[in-house]
């Protein structure tokens, strides 16, 4: 289990430095990677219909914050390099219909990663 070098992005845009295409590694890559992985709507991308995130499971009324762990946590661990989602916590606000996400995962080396981020729960 390793990392890999991919393209690096920066608001869904490959970054070009000079005339190159810049690279990302390391555990930024695993970010990157896991950040683009959970932007993508399950079934979205036509290439492979099981990769992404289940939108749908995490919108609306009667949804619980334990559904939107459950979501999160299914999605990151696609990613056979990811040891383990150690933490996910959901915070929401009522009035914008959004939760701020705080997610601890373990990376291939046993190192923390932690991400966050705001999404529309409808």
């Amino acid at each position: 289990m390793i990392y890999y070098d991919t393209f690096k992005m920066t608001n869904g845009d490959i970054d070009i430095v000079g005339n190159d295409l810049a690279l990302v590694g390391g555990q930024e890559e695993m970010r990157q990677n896991t950040e683009n992985r959970l932007a993508v709507n399950k079934t979205e991308w036509f290439l492979n219909l099981g990769l992404g995130l289940s939108y749908k499971d995490i919108r609306g009324k009667g949804v619980r914050d334990s559904d939107i762990e459950y979501w999160i946590r299914e999605c990151i661990l696609q990613d056979e390099r990811i040891k383990e989602v150690r933490k996910v916590t959901v915070d929401r606000n009522a009035a914008l219909r959004t939760a701020d996400i705080d997610v601890t995962i373990i990376d291939p080396y046993g190192e923390e990663l932690i991400l966050s981020g705001v999404i529309d729960i409808g």
